[in-house]
């Protein structure tokens, strides 16, 4: 039964996947962005117009350079030639590539079963790590007392 996406359809879900790989290969115990992170990006992607539509022509360019550049599919050619193809991307669309970058690491390395592999917690850093002042809650009566001092519109 085929995956459902927010937005990426299944043959786009295959090659972010592929992609992903290119940006965060599988190594040793480690899985590739591949296989962690296209869930999180096709969320990301769906929430936003803009994003869709910079996705939408960045996948489309992305197997218009492999098919220009190398007779095929992305997902045909060797490891080194997707790479060309993606330094292809990146130079032409700079926009599409460094917000595919950025948003591929925030879903591999927010990832609970990354963190794991990293030897991490998912915490935040209170209470353990650092000390947490008290605040003196007093300073606040004055506001308090003041009551409210905007109007509706």
């Amino acid at each position: 039964m085929p995956a459902l996406h927010s937005f990426f359809s299944d043959a786009q879900s295959e090659l972010v996947a592929r992609v992903l790989d290119r940006i965060v290969p599988p190594t040793g115990k480690m899985p590739g962005a591949g296989e962690i992170a296209v869930e999180y990006l096709d969320r990301f992607v769906a929430a936003s117009a803009n994003h869709k539509r910079t996705f939408s022509n960045g996948l489309s360019g992305i197997e218009l350079r492999a098919q220009r550049s190398f007779s095929g599919n992305f997902a045909s050619l060797t490891g080194e030639q997707q790479d060309e193809v993606l330094r292809q991307v990146e130079a032409a669309d700079r926009r599409f590539f460094d917000l595919l970058v950025r948003q591929t690491y925030n879903g591999y390395y927010t990832n609970p079963r990354i963190i794991e592999a990293l030897g991490l917690e998912a915490r935040g850093p209170q209470p353990r790590g650092y000390r947490v002042e008290m605040g003196n809650i007093s300073l606040m009566e004055n506001v308090q007392r003041r009551g409210r001092i905007y109007r509706d519109r």
